[in-house]
C-alpha cells in the first residue's frame, strides 16, 4: 500500500510542510489526507516548480521510468534506511518519494496520479530526448466497466469496437445503445436493464440500479452506496478538465461533507469527488471490487 512504512509522525511532518497546519493525529486518517493532497491536479507541479536542483528531474525519471536505486539515479550510494540522500530527502520528507525494504527508491502514486493529472504545458523533450512519452487521444462514446478479468469475452463481441484502458474499463466508437445491445444479444447482462429512478426516501430493490439528480437525491444515493459497499457511475465536472463532464465508475469508500472518496475505475486509483460538481449520480448493483485501504 502507498506510504506503508511512512509513520504518523512522517506523514504529519509531509502534511506541515506541505501547508497543513493542522494534520491529523491518527495514522490512517494523516495517511488519506496526505493522499488526497498529492492526488489534487496541480498541486504536485507546483510543489516541485519550488524544489532544489535535480529534485525535479529525479521524480520526472520515476515517474516515466518507475522503480530505481539511488544509485542509478543519482550516482551514489545509500546505505538503505533512514533519509535519503539529497535531492530525494526532498522529495521524501514531503510524500512525493519513499523506498522499499529492497532499497529501491519509488514515487507515490497519489503523487503520480497528481503530477500526470497536469502535464499538458510540460515543454517538449529536446533533440529526441526521453520526457513522459507521447499521449494519444481517440474518440470514446461508450465506456463499459465490468471486475477485472470479465471485460476479456466483452472486447470479442462483433460490432462493439471495444478496447481495454484499464483492467476493469473498456471504450468503443459507437454509440452507448448500440453497444449495449450487441451485448445483449450477446448474451452479456447489463446492470441498466433494470435501471428504476430513485427519489429521497423512495429507495429501489438492492437488485435494481438507481438514478438520481440533484443534490438531495446524489446525498442519499452516494451514502447508500458506501453503506452497501455497491458502485456508483457519476457524471462528474471536473475543474481540470475545463468544466467538461466524464463518466466515472466509482467503488466508495466514503461520504461526508459533500466530498466522496473512492476508487476511480477510470484513474485506476483514489480519487475525491465534490457533490456540487456530480450532475447525475446512479447507483449500480454490482459490488465494490477495491475495498478502502487498511488504516
Amino acid at each position: 500500500m502507498d506510504g506503508g512504512r511512512r509513520s504518523v509522525t512522517d506523514a504529519r511532518e509531509a502534511l506541515r510542510l506541505l501547508g497543513d497546519d493542522e494534520p491529523p493525529a491518527h495514522r490512517g486518517a494523516a495517511q488519506r489526507r496526505l493522499r488526497e493532497w498529492l492526488a489534487s491536479p496541480g498541486e504536485v507541479r507546483r510543489l516541485l516548480d519550488d524544489a532544489p536542483d535535480g529534485a525535479r528531474e529525479v521524480f520526472v525519471t520515476l515517474v516515466r521510468e518507475g522503480s530505481a536505486t539511488v544509485e542509478a539515479l543519482l550516482g551514489r550510494g545509500w546505505w538503505g534506511r533512514g533519509a535519503l540522500p539529497p535531492p530525494l530527502d526532498w522529495l521524501q520528507r514531503r510524500g512525493l518519494v519513499d523506498a522499499d525494504l529492497d532499497g529501491l527508491v519509488r514515487a507515490e502514486s497519489a503523487a503520480v496520479d497528481g503530477f500526470l493529472a497536469q502535464t499538458l504545458d510540460l515543454p517538449a523533450a529536446e533533440d529526441g530526448g526521453s520526457g513522459l512519452g507521447q499521449a494519444r487521444v481517440e474518440a470514446a462514446r461508450s465506456v463499459v466497466v465490468a471486475e477485472a478479468g470479465e471485460l476479456d469475452p466483452l472486447l470479442a463481441v462483433a460490432g462493439t469496437d471495444l478496447r481495454l484502458v484499464a483492467p476493469t474499463v473498456a471504450v468503443s466508437s459507437r454509440p452507448p445503445d448500440e453497444v449495449a445491445a450487441l451485448l445483449r444479444r450477446a448474451g452479456v447482462g447489463l446492470a441498466d436493464d433494470a435501471s428504476v429512478a430513485v427519489t429521497p426516501g423512495s429507495p429501489a430493490l438492492a437488485t435494481t440500479s438507481e438514478d438520481a439528480v440533484g443534490p438531495r437525491a446524489i446525498r442519499e444515493i452516494l451514502a447508500r452506496a458506501v453503506a452497501e459497499e455497491r458502485q456508483v457511475q457519476l457524471e462528474y465536472f471536473a475543474s481540470s478538465r475545463g468544466g467538461a463532464a466524464t463518466e466515472r465508475a466509482v467503488d466508495p469508500w466514503r461520504f461526508a461533507d459533500d466530498l466522496l472518496v473512492g476508487h476511480c475505475h477510470l484513474r485506476g486509483g483514489e480519487r475525491t469527488f465534490a457533490l456540487d460538481r456530480i450532475g447525475r449520480a446512479r447507483l449500480l448493483v454490482n459490488p465494490i471490487v477495491h475495498s478502502a485501504p487498511a488504516d
